[in-house]
Order: C-alpha cells, then structure tokens, then sequence
C-alpha cells in the first residue's frame, strides 16, 4: 500500500506550527549535544568493548559522528550519514540501481557489507535479507544522538559478523516533552525531491522511575532519469549492449551461413533495421543512431524512489532500587523500486516455419544458406515494446529488544536481553518476458493472426509475435510474453544475551575491570522464488532457486582492562587489555576470537595504543545453500578482438587465440569475433562444507591532546587486516575464473572444471561467454592504511571554553596503503572488475561549524583522491586502455537559526560547486559509481525542529 502526501499541505503546515511555537511561552528546550556530552556521567562504555570505562579513549581507532554533523548535512538517510567517512566504502545506496535490491548497507574497508556489524543502542538489528546485511533504511536517523563506528577485527567483544568492524547506532534516552522535525530538498535541477516528517515525543513517570519515548517518521524520495542536464549519464560508456531493438540474428558454427560476404560481417550476425530484411549487424561502439548496439543508459534510474514509515518505542522502569526493566520495539516498512532496460531476450531458437519468417522473402533466402536450413534461428532482441523492467522492493522489517538490568552491588551489574527480528522482503517484477509464452508465440504453423493450433491450446491468449525489426511487436503480442511475478524472503533472528560487568578486585594501579557473558542465537532464513522464477522461465531476471534453512551459535566471552601502572615517571598509566569468545555453531563447530592489547601515557596528554585481535565469521544460511543462482557481472571475453567500450583493437597473443579457437570453432581473428555484451552470464552456488573465515588485525596508534589546546584531539592510527579463508567465488570473481582458465588453456584442467559444478567456463551455441562460480573458502584478502583525525570544540567532552563552545572543527582522513584480492592489489581503482568498488589512495572529511547567537554556520567538505580504473590492472588482461579518474572535492553549506527556545529553522546546500561525477569506461550502474560520487548535482534543502 502506497501513501502519497502532498509535500505542498506538508511544507505549509510546517511553517504555520513554526509560528505557532514561536509564540508560545514554554519550557527551554533541553541541552544542546555539545553541552550534554561536556556533562557526561563519568562511568561509560565505548564501542568495541562492554567494559565500563572513565574515559572516551579506546584501544581501537573509534570514530564518533555526533548529532550536529548529522543535522549540519541535512542527512535523511542513514548511509548518507556514514558515506562520508573515510574508512567506509559506500555500499548499496538510493543511487544504486545496477545491481541493487533496495536496500542501503554500509562496508567498513570494503571487506563486505556482511562483515561489518551494525548495533543500535550496542545490540545487533535484524539483517534484511539473505547476505546477511542490515538495511540501513530501518535505522530512523532522528532518533539518533551519535554513531560510534569501530575499524578492525571485534568478534571477541560482539560475536560473528564483526569481522571488518562495528558502526554502533546510539539513540536519545529519556526524551521529555514533544518535537516534530520536517525537511524538504530539491536538486538544481528541479528533481530529486525528497520530503521527510517526523514526531519524538517523551514523558517520565510521575515517580521518575521510568521513561517512554515515542518515534514516529515518514520518507519519501523521489526517483529520476538520465538526462540532459546530466549530460554524462545519457549514453552507456560501456558499450551498451549487442542484444538491440532490431534484433540480432546469430551465425551457429555447426551450421553456419554461407551468405556472400558473410565471414567479416563480426560472423554473420545480422540485424533487422528493415523489418524483416537481414542487414549487416554494425557493432557501432559509439553508439551512435547508425549502431545495432543499445544504450540501455536512458532507461536506468540514477536515483531510486522510496517511501518508508518508521516507527519506535522505548521505554525503561525501575522495578526497585536495584532492578530496571527496559523494551525497546522498532518497526520499519519501506517502498523502494528500481528499473532496468527492456528485457534483453538471448538464445531465442525461432522455428524455420515461423508464419514471420516464411513471409519475409530477404530471411528465407538468408537461413536457406546454412546446410541445415530447417534448423531454428537463433535470435536475441532488446523487448522494448514489453516496457522497461520494473523491480519493486516492500521490506517490512520488525525488533523487539526485552531485557532487565539488575545491580550486585559495588559496581556490579548483570544484563539480560531477549532479542527478536524479523525482515519481510518482497521483490515483485514487471515486464520481464516468459519463455515459454515465446516459445508458443514463435511456434510453426501460425498465421499473422494466430498462434499454431498446438500452442493455442497450451497457450490461452496467444498472439504470433513478430520480433524481425523495431516495433514489430504488437501491443496484444508484447501482452501475452510479459511477465509479473514476485519473490518473498523471510529473514528471522532470536538472540538471547546475558552480560556481566564489574570490577574484580583493585589493583595498586587502578580497578581490575571485568566483563563476562554468554549469548545464544538462532538466524532463519527462507527464501521462495516465483514459480517462472524459479524454473527459468524468464529472460531478462536472474533465475533462482529456493533457499532455506538456519544456523545456531552458543557463545561465551570475557574482557578485561588491567591497570598494570599509574602515575609514575612516564608512565601516567600503562594498562593491558585482554578478550576472548567461544562460539559454537551447529556449522562449523567451536572456534575462538581473541583480542590482546593495551595503552601507555608516557605523560598525562599522550596516549599510545595498540591491539591485536583474532575476529571469525561462520559462513551464514545462504552462502551454505545457494543454489545455482544467474547473474551478469561485468567480465571481459579474452576472444573478443575490439574493447565494447572504446571500439579500439585488442591484439590477442598466439595462446588465447588458439584457446578461443577451440572454443569458438573458428579463429577469431580472422573472423573478426567481437563479443557483444561486457556483461557476462553467470551462475552462482553456494558451499555447504564451507568453514569460518578468521581475520589478524593489527591497530597501532596515539591520542594526543595537547595542554596548550584545551579542546582539541590529534589520532594517528595504523591499520593491517588479514582474512583468511575469506568466502567468495573461486579465483576472486568471475574475472579471475575466466582469467584463470585461459591461463591454464586446457578446458580439462582444474582452472577449467569443477568437481561439484562442471565446467567453469563454456559458450552457447551463438558463442557467447558464460561462467558457473562456485563459493569456497579460497581468497585471501588484506588492507592497510593510516587513519588521522583531529576534532576542536563541539560534542567534545574535554571542549575549551576559549573557542570550544562556538567553533567545531573536524577532520576525519585515511591513507591507504594496499587493498590487495588474491594477491592484486586493488588500491587507488575504480571500476567493476573482482572489487566492484572505489578504494581511493587518499580519501578524507573535513568539518566546520560556528556560532553566531542564534546562528550556527556549517561547512562540510569530502575528499577523494584520484584513482585508476581496475581495467588497467595488468592481471585483468584487458589492454582496452581505459582512463583514470581524477581527485574530487565535494563542499556543503549549512546554517540554522535558534527563532527562539522552542523553534529552529535550517538550510543548506550539498554539492555547492555542482561537481558532477567523473565518468568511468567500464561502469554498469551509471557510467560511474553512484555511491561513492555524487549523481544528483547541486541540492538545496530546507526544514525546522519545533519542540516542546
């Protein structure tokens, strides 16, 4: 069910509550961030560890995204929130469309969405769908008072999935009284509108023993287009794809065309620019109006639309002087499409007596050239006339967290929490094309009119179609292949956690402190593809197979901080940090995280730190049990003799060519072989013997707050993260297959074939590239770099009182210093090849903020660093000469105005220079990447918080 909501009525009465408390005399409103966080009760816990601490130092690089920075952006989104830091590679966001599922993730390191592990309120959310990962849309951002967001290894502190990290989601706690907050934005341009309202409201009990806060909120974005005004978006930089509208006739080696002239026209491929007239298939890799190719560019969205309510209720009471009960109940559901070109419809085998056929004097004359010319036709063609793919996401996702909290006394406390998740995913498709409806509507022995008899019978509703030429199709035609179907996965999470923390004993160097705990967990997941779906009756979806079934895990952990000296000649403290978790899972059995590490202040101002950490991941219900799933990474055929995307000549050395030869059934060079799509047809499996990943992190680094700068705080931090055992497809991706196996040249040899899923690499009958991948436990990944950050004045609790209470500043930046896959190292690329990502050398966060009274003026400004594209990676083999991307800057401005206690308005403008996005050569998803850079363009934004 969809709800629609005039933004007109909304902005209006947006405003005309504005005035209406301005006028009113009210209670203030409470602390500012800034002035809570400089009052903070002394007794906290950082993420990373349960251990309560007298600090905000931890032993792992920790870095805090307060309140301010989130409302100085005018972020409503949650991954917009986190994008922005340095150590994060944006994952799934609403600009993603190819590939894309809905939903927004974030990934630390880029080691994988399914390796960081999100928290909210220091608890883990329920994942959205079957990788495993949290859909951040779920995450209400109002509610939220800071983001606290752990690099490296923590699974001895939090379990399985905290291979990578943690970003831990704290919400506000004990909200008195009422606010409504409202937003509105719109690009330069006039699109990309998107409107967000939501209402917190709070009270305390009479005895202030309790509290109940309410959260109440509603999103809605508006999707748009390629076009004009994004000029770089309109045509696909890729090449487009083979598969057009007019219809491609392929040459079948065992039965080829004879057809004079045939051999160099790209072999006997033709096309139908003259409907049902053979002509010569002009690759045209400009894409210009004179190429059989198709810019599916277009039709693809830049910017998805959405709708989502979010929901949230928190509450806590003190039962007794000792014993506080607290629940906390978050309900999200959500509306998010995406859509892709026309189907692209492959390996069609078209009957020789089809009615379309015998009655196009030009064809028949053509098919009569094969020795066998009563052998179907194979045929692909783009079905525009069927309407561009539509794919809806409606995600509805349940948590409810129960708990008490009881005090032994001294400083002891025990935590229980009953934690159940659920996440309802529905995907419905439209306008896909069914097979066997083609089959009927292409069999022999009809007419213009009529199906064949047979098919009519099968078939109710048939109507011959006629696929020879663009708009061919007619409307009762395209109405009988289309196909709408859905798919529902059903994700679910019982977690049982108990924790216990307190102080062991007192050392002469400070408190011994301790935390211990056990924890069980049960993840269901049942995935049911549609019917059509799941046969393989559909051409331009991915076919896949239903997938069920659970894991379990029984885990026990203990922390400890040991003071080992304090306050002598430099040594201000020297302490030692020290982890361990057991885990059991009905998978893969017992295996052990540990951390070890620890912190010398050789004087009061200087800290060092440092920690090692063991981190695990079982593999999760799908990576078991996929079964044979279909999919189109970007991969370069190493037959092909032109790159898709420039057009230029690919030489091919003596031993691929002679490979491509026995593959193909003909030289490719002389018979100019050029594969006509970069997109590569590919199946997908799980591995139910596969075993955990570990992970060797290494973190060392210094705090310095130097006492002649009240306020501020200087980190340096260097990271090295090792996994073993990482889970993914076999040689990286199917590149690496494909590269691995025309290495080896021998279809025979183990880079070619799979004991479990056959061959790894073979063509169809028209000579396309496909692939079959299988997971394993058979990659290894590592990545270093230095992280720096420095931060003055707001939100920080040691803040001066010279500047600190009016300047904010902030910078946030990493170096890194290799991302390297399998041995190759990704750093500094760009592109789509094994790592479909953006890992800048240099990427960096810089902020700004002031007070003027009532007015505080913001600036926030992203750096990322000019990169090369993977394509240039000599172990890809492609010599296709790609182009590199250059270093961008991104600038935001924003202000607020206090009008008085109770009302705040704001504005502001993200990508205040207009920077459009650099243009990569080999990109699916926009000719860029879409989460990493900006595709909206100039945005302005507008809104108020109102409290009372």
């Amino acid at each position: 069910m969809k709800f629609k909501i005039k933004r007109e009525r909304l902005l209006a009465s947006t405003v005309m509550a504005g005035l209406a408390f301005a006028g009113m005399a009210a209670p203030a409103m409470a602390q500012s961030a800034g002035q809570e966080s400089a009052s903070q009760v002394e007794d906290i816990v950082v993420t990373g560890s349960r251990i309560v601490r007298q600090d905000y130092v931890a032993n792992s690089p920790v870095s805090t995204i307060g309140v301010e920075q989130i409302q100085a952006r005018g972020d409503v989104n949650v991954e917009q929130i986190l994008n922005q830091l340095p150590q994060v590679v944006p994952g799934l966001s609403a600009n993603s469309n190819n590939p894309a599922n809905g939903a927004a993730t974030v990934d630390l390191r880029g080691i994988g969405p399914s390796r960081t592990l999100v928290l909210v309120n220091g608890r883990r959310f329920v994942p959205y769908d079957k990788s495993n990962a949290v859909d951040l849309n779920s995450i209400p951002a109002p509610l939220i008072e800071r983001v606290e967001v752990m690099t490296g290894g923590a699974s001895a502190t939090y379990g399985s999935d905290a291979l990578a990290g943690v970003v831990n989601f704290i919400f506000k706690q004990n909200f008195e009284g009422l606010a409504f907050n409202t937003q509105y934005g719109i690009s330069g341009f006039g699109d990309g509108e998107q409107f967000n309202a939501s209402l917190t409201f709070g009270a305390n009990t009479g005895d202030g023993r309790g509290n109940v806060t309410g959260f109440i909120g509603y999103a809605d974005r508006d999707g748009f287009l390629p076009n004009e005004d994004r000029a770089w978006s309109l045509v696909a930089n890729n090449g487009g794809s083979g598969t057009g509208i007019y219809g491609g006739l392929n040459n079948i080696v065992t039965n080829p065309y004879t057809a004079a002239g045939c051999p160099s026209a790209n072999p006997c491929r033709r096309s139908f620019r003259t409907a049902g007239v053979p002509g010569v298939f002009n690759n045209g890799f400009g894409l210009g109006p004179t190429s059989d190719r198709y810019d599916f560019a277009p039709v693809n969205l830049l910017q998805s639309p959405s709708e989502r309510f979010n929901t949230a209720l928190l509450g806590r009471y003190d039962i007794s002087d000792r014993l506080e009960a607290f629940g906390e109940v978050f309900y999200t559901t959500t509306r998010n499409n995406i859509q892709l070109a026309p189907t692209p419809a492959t390996g069609i085998e078209i009957p020789a007596g089809n009615y379309f056929v015998q009655n196009s004097p030009d064809l028949l004359n053509y098919i009569n050239t094969r020795a066998n010319p009563n052998a179907p036709l194979n045929f692909d063609r783009r079905m525009a006339e069927v309407g561009a793919r539509v794919e809806n996401h409606d995600t509805h996702v349940a948590q409810v967290n129960t708990g008490l909290r009881y005090d032994l006394g001294g400083d002891w406390k025990v935590e229980g929490v009953y934690a159940y998740g659920r996440t309802e995913l529905r995907t419905s498709i439209r306008n896909d094309v069914s097979r066997s409806r083609m089959a009927a509507a292409l069999a022999a022995g009809g007419t213009a009119t009529a199906c064949a008899p047979s098919s009519l019978q099968l078939m109710p509703g048939c109507k011959p179609i006629n696929l020879f030429g663009a708009g061919t199709i007619t409307p009762e035609a395209a109405a009988f292949v289309r196909l709408d179907f859905s798919d529902l996965s059903i994700f679910e999470r019982q977690n049982f956690t108990l924790n216990v923390t307190g102080t062991a004993m007192q050392l002469p160097a400070g408190p011994l402190g301790v935390a211990f705990g056990a924890e069980y967990r049960e993840d269901t997941l049942s995935f049911t593809p549609d019917e059509a779906k799941r046969t393989g009756d559909i051409y331009g979806f991915n076919a896949e197979r239903p997938v069920s079934g659970s894991t379990t895990s029984k885990e026990l952990y203990a922390e400890a901080v040991v003071p080992l000296v304090r306050d002598v000649a430099f040594a201000k403290s020297l302490e030692l940090e020290l982890g361990v978790r057991m885990s059991d899972y009905d998978t893969v059995g017992k295996v052990w995280a540990y951390k070890a590490g620890g912190s010398w202040e050789p004087v009061e101002s200087l800290r060092l730190r440092g920690l090692y950490q063991r981190a695990v991941r079982a593999p999760n219900v799908f990576e078991l049990f996929q079964a044979n799933d279909q999919g189109f990474p970007q991969v370069v055929d190493p037959c092909s003799t032109r790159s898709l995307s420039t057009g230029n000549p690919i030489t091919l050395s003596a031993k691929t060519r002679a490979f491509c030869t026995l593959q193909l059934g003909a030289d490719p060079v002389t018979s100019g072989f050029v594969a006509l799509n970069s997109q590569t047809e590919s199946f997908f499996y799980g591995n139910p013997n596969l075993s955990e990943e570990e992970s060797d992190t290494i973190t060392l680094g210094a705090v310095w707050r130097p006492t002649f700068v009240p306020g501020l705080t200087l980190t340096l931090d260097y990271y090295d993260i090792s996994v073993d055992g990482y889970i993914g497809t076999i040689e990286g991706g199917v590149s690496g297959i494909v590269a691995a196996c025309f290495d080896a040249a021998d279809l025979n040899s183990a880079a070619c074939k799979d004991p479990t899923v056959g061959a790894l690499i073979y063509r169809d009958a028209a000579g396309n590239l496909k692939a079959r991948a299988p997971l394993g436990n058979v990659s290894e990944l590592k990545t270093s770099g230095v992280d720096f950050s420095a931060r003055y004045g707001w939100n920080v609790p040691w803040s001066s009182d010279f500047f600190g209470d009016k300047l904010d500043v902030g910078l946030n930046l990493t170096y890194l210093d290799s991302y390297e896959l399998d041995g190759i190292d990704y750093k500094g690329t760009a592109g789509a090849y094994n790592i479909s990502a953006t890992l800048p050398e240099y990427k960096a966060n810089l902020t700004l903020g002031y007070d003027l009274g009532p007015v505080r003026v913001n600036y926030s400004g992203t750096y990322i660093g000019s990169m090369d594209n993977q394509g240039n990676i000599p172990a890809m083999g492609d010599d296709s000469g790609y182009s590199g991307v250059d270093s961008y800057w991104y600038h935001d401005i924003s202000a607020s105005y206090d009008l008085n206690d109770n009302v705040q308005f704001f504005g502001g403008i993200r990508n205040l220079t207009d920077k459009e996005p650099p243009v990569f050569d080999n990109s699916p998803d926009g000719n860029t990447d879409p989460n990493a850079y900006d595709v909206v363009g100039r945005y302005f934004f507008v809104g108020a918080r109102l409290k009372y």
